[in-house]
């Protein structure tokens, strides 16, 4: 990605950055503690009776951590059996289109999941697992990664029209 003088892309792309290196430490530190609780349970008689449910909210915070950096390189699984075969203009419609739907799917989920984590707040609702935990704890980073995501689909939309936009043009 270009580096631009504009000190809130500036900002934006190091949140983007620091959240995916944050994933990434968060899943080594959950790689570790999946080999520490195998030791612990085979040497020691009993696991890390903590390590599960903490790996659990782990992977999950993680995934939502690097969800839009990994959209940003394009780092994800993509099935382009059809478009790989479109001449590139159709192609380029094709990608336009799919961000757009992208960044409206994330929005919705954004904005439901949002709603979600307020009432959880309100009510007090609590996870009951081998933590008690506020719900909204958890549930606060769904709408967060989800903006983020809808605002990386947006990016590469614009991108993408760009591109198609100069391509007949030219």
């Amino acid at each position: 990605m270009a580096i631009s003088n504009n000190v809130v892309v500036r900002a934006y792309d190091g949140l983007i950055a620091g959240l995916a290196v944050i994933g990434g430490a968060i899943f080594g530190l959950m790689a570790f503690f999946i080999g520490a609780d195998v030791v612990a349970r085979n040497f020691f008689g009993g696991g890390l009776a903590w390590v599960i449910e903490t790996l659990e909210y782990a992977m999950y915070i993680a995934t939502v951590f690097a969800a839009p950096w990994v959209l940003r390189e394009k780092a994800h699984v993509s099935v382009d059996v059809v478009t790989a075969n479109l001449p590139e203009g159709v192609r380029r419609m094709v990608n336009t289109f799919v961000c757009l739907l992208g960044a409206v799917i994330c929005s919705i989920i954004c904005y439901y999941s949002a709603i979600a984590t307020i009432a959880a707040y309100q009510r007090g609702s609590m996870i009951y697992k081998s933590f008690t935990i506020p719900e909204w704890t958890i549930n606060v980073f769904v709408p967060f990664g989800m903006l983020l995501v809808a605002i990386e689909f947006l990016l590469l939309m614009r991108k993408e029209f760009h591109l198609l936009t100069h391509r007949h043009a030219s």
